[in-house]
């Protein structure tokens, strides 16, 4: 099982960032997707201790643990520091918080527009809409966590802005 602390993150996703190029046309795998989230979108009354699942239906490449992101209140909210482990067969990536997260509150989970598959395509979002996912906007993102396509003062760069101009796709739970 691979395991990723959040404290590498921040140093991974400036890496990516400064090797992404959102120029770069890569195919969509249209029949990759998420098929399953846990919690459940919109779920209320989540366990505060409970890990947050997605279960994709291909094998994810390496290191795309750090394009998945749990957020508090909002997209721009805060990310909850936690560790990340893959199933061995790579299609299921359990996020565990490194301490139980706030009751009574609103949480994101945001996936990266540029997660890709093992054989490097790109994830189909649209696909995780059946799920009750929402595509991200600029006008979500608010500006703080982008500065043009270049890091700002928040933690996203280019890899989190696909060509289409999404954002990637969110799922929300809100705790017991």
């Amino acid at each position: 099982m691979f395991r990723k602390t959040f404290a590498s993150f921040a140093g991974f996703v400036l890496l990516a960032a400064a090797c992404s190029d959102s120029a770069t046309s890569v195919a969509i795998d249209p029949a990759a997707t998420v098929v399953s989230v846990t919690p459940a979108n919109a779920a209320g009354g989540v366990n505060p201790a409970a890990p947050v699942v997605v279960t994709f239906n291909r094998a994810m490449m390496s290191g795309m643990e750090m394009l998945v992101v749990l957020h508090e209140g909002s997209v721009t909210g805060a990310a909850v520091v936690g560790s990340y482990a893959w199933s061995s067969d790579r299609s299921s990536l359990t996020f565990t918080p490194a301490a139980a997260l706030r009751s009574k509150t609103s949480y994101v989970l945001h996936l990266a527009p540029d997660l890709r598959t093992s054989s490097g395509q790109r994830l189909n979002h649209q696909g995780c809409t059946s799920l009750g996912g929402r595509n991200v906007n600029q006008g979500m993102m608010g500006g703080g966590m982008m500065n043009n396509g270049a890091m700002g003062p928040g933690m996203m760069g280019n890899g989190w802005r696909a060509l289409s101009g999404s954002y990637g796709m969110i799922f929300t739970f809100t705790t017991a």
